[in-house]
């Protein structure tokens, strides 16, 4: 048997990665002859349910699941993987907070999982960041791993474009649930548009996993209207981030 494809999943205890560890211990992910190996990453007061998460998939008895680790830290979580999927980005939208606190807190966050997969990830390592801000977050992430490929640091966008109709892509998307219709909106689509994004990155591409620009592409006014906005914003954020390095001394 093959040796394992080691996945490490942070906030394993979410609804998210609830519906997405077993896409991954059933061979959606990596296919249906390659063993792994999970790693479940959460904070130490959710060690408790994510003991219960690992019993429930090793109750699955999932055939090419080879093991899973539950863990706080990332130096545990992270050694020797080969996926690292971020879901911990803090939530846009928290009582008494402030937007300044919580990007700081998310430069902090991905500035150490950054500089844990660098240190103890393989360095084939590919990385896959969801939730609020991912274009700034994986680039944190991916500026503190210098010794990763910039390459293998990606963000989650694969929802957005499943929904993309005038390019006449057809997928099969999860119902959309929204805010206020239960106490965790979005996450079935958010799993199911990760699935899909690790399941073509590692094998699915006839690049074998490699990523390009696709020159020439024709897009609509309005799309393209759109897209330059989103640009923009997000060198906002990217300016941001990087003060928020520099200012702090992370």
């Amino acid at each position: 048997m093959a040796e394992p494809v080691k996945v490490a999943v942070t906030r394993a205890a979410g609804p998210t990665a609830y519906s997405l560890l077993y896409s991954i211990a059933n061979g959606e992910v990596c296919g249906n002859q390659q063993p792994v190996a999970l790693a479940l990453l959460d904070s130490s007061s959710m060690l408790g349910v994510l003991s219960g998460v690992a019993m429930e998939l090793q109750d699955c008895a999932f055939q090419l699941l080879q093991g899973v680790t539950v863990t706080d830290r990332d130096e545990v979580g992270f050694v020797g993987a080969d996926i690292a999927v971020l879901l911990d980005a803090v939530p846009a939208a928290q009582d008494g907070a402030e937007p300044s606190d919580l990007w700081k807190a998310n430069v902090r966050r991905f500035r150490a999982h950054g500089r844990a997969l660098d240190t103890y990830a393989k360095k084939s390592v590919k990385v896959l960041v969801a939730g609020n801000s991912a274009n700034t977050n994986c680039l944190v992430a991916m500026i503190s791993a210098p010794s990763i490929p910039a390459e293998n640091f990606t963000c989650l966008t694969r929802r957005d474009r499943d929904r993309d109709r005038d390019q006449a892509f057809l997928y099969w998307e999860a119902p959309v649930i929204r805010a206020g219709a239960r106490t965790f909106p979005n996450s079935a689509s958010v799993a199911r548009a990760t699935c899909d994004h690790l399941c073509a990155w590692w094998s699915g591409t006839k690049q074998a996993g490699r990523w390009h620009i696709i020159p020439g592409l024709v897009l609509p006014p309005l799309l393209r209207q759109n897209m330059a906005l989103c640009a923009r914003e997000l060198l906002r954020e990217r300016d941001r981030a990087l003060a928020s390095l520099v200012n702090s001394h992370l």
